[in-house]
């Protein structure tokens, strides 16, 4: 009795996404940069395609190391996509945790950064807005006295309109989460491609903020 080893090209094509990312994308030319990482010391490894290809996977599908694992050993478009075939062994979690190690944080930036270059110069990909994020400074906790004093010299309310002439912090004022969680202090925003932190209208880098 023979037994025969299945390649899954003909499983995967045109039915599957990683299909078109393989065609479009075109990996050997972004892989050749890094086949310095290679090395023919120790036994035979599963290689730098197989750790950059699974390094994809796992950023594509937000996947943990053990669940990269387990989408490799039984889901077939991962096998293809990394070039195994249907029997062939494929790496455990801690490969993965190993490669990144190898790849260094700057190899892998370059990774991503020649698969977006390449992207848009194929008209797939496209810039985005980007989004500033933001958290609740609380400066303290209640504001009567200033309240009590606004109201004395004849305002409505305490508002944002005049807390400036109130309050002893100027340039805090109030906000509001919801409907009805209000406070006042200030709002950090972070955008994270510029990597700054807001407050007031003063700008810090995120490492000095921290």
């Amino acid at each position: 009795m023979s037994f025969y080893d299945i390649d899954l090209k003909d499983q995967v094509a045109g039915r599957h996404e990683l299909w078109e990312i393989e065609k479009v994308v075109n990996f050997p030319a972004i892989l050749y940069r890094f086949e310095d990482l290679s090395t023919k010391l120790g036994r035979s490894g599963y290689g730098i395609d197989v750790g950059i290809k699974s390094l994809y996977l796992q950023f594509h599908y937000n996947l943990s190391d053990r669940q990269l694992e387990k989408r490799l050993r039984f889901d077939i478009a991962f096998r293809w996509f990394c070039g195994f075939t249907a029997f062939e062994e494929t790496p455990d979690h801690s490969f993965f945790c190993r490669f990144r190690k190898l790849l260094g944080t700057k190899r892998t930036a370059k990774f991503f950064e020649l698969l977006v270059k390449r992207s848009k110069e194929l008209g797939i990909m496209r810039s985005v807005f980007r989004f500033a994020d933001a958290t609740a400074v609380i400066t303290k906790q209640t504001t009567w006295e200033e309240r009590d004093k606004a109201l004395a010299e004849g305002e409505i309310a305490l508002n944002n309109k005049n807390i400036n002439r109130y309050s002893a912090d100027s340039q805090a004022r109030f906000g509001c989460k919801g409907k009805d969680k209000f406070w006042f202090g200030y709002k950090a925003h972070v955008v994270p491609r510029e990597g700054q932190m807001i407050f007031g209208d003063k700008a810090y880098s995120l490492s000095s903020a921290a």
